[in-house]
């Protein structure tokens, strides 16, 4: 099941979030922040999946 889909350009700023849970605003901004830490941490020869918490993140960078 999808849960929420982000939009993010390399530098972390957040162009697009689409969340097809309800939750409240402050969860979404940290749920946000860590996501956006994790992945752009990652080198681009690692794996376009993630295991975090109890999800799958999956990505695509665009170069």
């Amino acid at each position: 099941m999808i849960r929420f889909i982000l939009l993010f350009s390399r530098q972390g700023k957040l162009r697009l979030q689409k969340w097809y849970i309800t939750l409240p605003d402050k969860e979404r901004k940290k749920i946000t922040r860590e996501i956006v830490q994790i992945i752009l941490a990652r080198s681009q020869k690692m794996s376009s999946f993630v295991d975090w918490k109890d999800l799958k993140l999956v990505y695509k960078r665009c170069e």
